[in-house]
């Protein structure tokens, strides 16, 4: 058999085993997350405190740091977009540098928010 005659069944393999492993990593997080998780939980009864100590540990302001982070992501996406058709410029450039920026710019505006809101 020749190299010309395997190639259109290693293209084959290729394109059914990425989705394979795709699926396989997705899930392989899911589940060491979930068992970090429950391991994490099972210690905390063993010493004596309950998993209720935990979530009052937690950030209380963290779904406000979750949506500033998406919303800083969406602003630069958006800038990113607007220069890209504005320069019709085809490197995928800006978007990283502005989304970068923007969800920094986000993560330190959430921090002086918390500050002034535990200060004053």
């Amino acid at each position: 058999m020749s190299d010309d005659q395997r190639k259109p069944h290693i293209m084959e393999m290729e394109s059914t085993l990425v989705p394979i492993a795709l699926f396989a990593a997705i899930f392989g997080i899911i589940y060491i997350s979930v068992t970090a998780k429950h391991r994490q939980r099972m210690a905390m009864i063993d010493k004596g405190l309950s998993p209720a100590d935990l979530a009052e540990r937690s950030d209380p302001f963290r779904s406000l740091k979750s949506g500033m982070v998406a919303m800083g992501v969406g602003v630069g996406l958006l800038i990113g977009y607007i220069i890209q058709y504005t320069t019709h410029n085809d490197d995928p450039m800006p978007y990283f540098i502005l989304v970068t920026i923007c969800g920094g710019a986000a993560l330190i505006g959430h921090y002086f928010i918390v500050r002034h809101k535990q200060l004053g």
